[in-house]
């Protein structure tokens, strides 16, 4: 089935939480995991094509508070497409415009690859998740988006639907500014986010009997969203809706194409 996860935080915060819960759901998805963040520009990738619940490098991301970014991306697969190896584990990343781009898909998709063109991007795997991204990157490039604005998550988000007409389509991307979700336009699978903000309480973890008191663990000037394909604590996580793409950005959520949001985001000068 695959799993998603992603954090966008208007601070630095370790994924240590979220990543523990986000690990037991490999025991599901037993082919692959990986984990992408920007401890600054740059994009640092940590993936490996086994279950995360096995593996002793998750273990490690999962208590060693340093790794920090505002933004994280992370995936745990059950392979449809593509054999069990490291080139197909996800997340996949690529340079645009002194940018990496970040991508995780959760769905299959068919009979792609007469309609959706790559341009100078190339996969290295077999998956429909990284050709998919390529030819999304293509796409990027030929609008010629450096700075994306509201025009942008517009087009993006026709773009999506697109791509989602071949098949089942969850999907994460970021830029190392901004990170984009959008969930399948039949409902496939499923796709939940939750505004963490102070004050903080204690919470447990809905797939073991695990409890924290985030008042005591967190800074309370940290606030942001976190998005799962299913809920990962007893908070309260909301659905997205059908053919929904949200964009966060500093912890914000700055762009819906199916909900009204009260903090607009400007468009860029044209």
């Amino acid at each position: 089935m695959c799993e998603l996860l992603a954090l966008s935080f208007n601070l630095p915060v370790a994924p240590c939480v979220s990543f523990k819960g986000f690990r037991k759901r490999g025991e599901d998805n037993p082919d692959g995991w990986g984990l992408a963040f920007y401890p600054d520009k740059s994009v640092q990738i940590f993936k490996e094509p086994l279950s995360a619940k096995e593996s002793f490098l998750s273990e490690f991301v999962e208590k060693y508070h340093k790794i920090k970014s505002q933004i994280f991306i992370a995936h745990v697969r059950k392979a449809s497409k593509g054999s069990v190896y490291f080139r197909n584990t996800h997340p996949f990343n690529r340079e645009l415009n002194g940018r990496e781009y970040v991508f995780a898909h959760n769905g299959t998709l068919l009979n792609y690859e007469k309609k959706l063109k790559l341009g100078r991007f190339r996969p290295i795997g077999e998956t429909d998740s990284e050709y998919v991204f390529c030819h999304l990157l293509s796409c990027i490039e030929e609008r010629k988006i450096k700075e994306w604005g509201e025009g942008d998550f517009k087009w993006l988000s026709s773009k999506l639907r697109k791509i989602n007409e071949f098949g089942s389509f969850n999907c994460l991307l970021s830029d190392g500014k901004h990170l984009f979700a959008y969930h399948d336009m039949n409902g496939y699978n499923a796709l939940q986010f939750l505004h963490r903000k102070p004050p903080y309480s204690e919470i447990r973890l809905i797939d073991e009997d695990w409890r924290i008191d985030l008042g005591e663990e967190k800074d309370p000037r940290q606030k942001g969203y976190i998005i799962a394909t299913r809920r990962l604590t007893n908070e309260e996580w909301k659905s997205f809706r059908y053919g929904e793409l949200m964009v966060f950005k500093d912890g914000e959520l700055i762009y819906s194409n199916k909900r009204k949001i009260i903090k607009y985001y400007h468009s860029k000068p044209t």
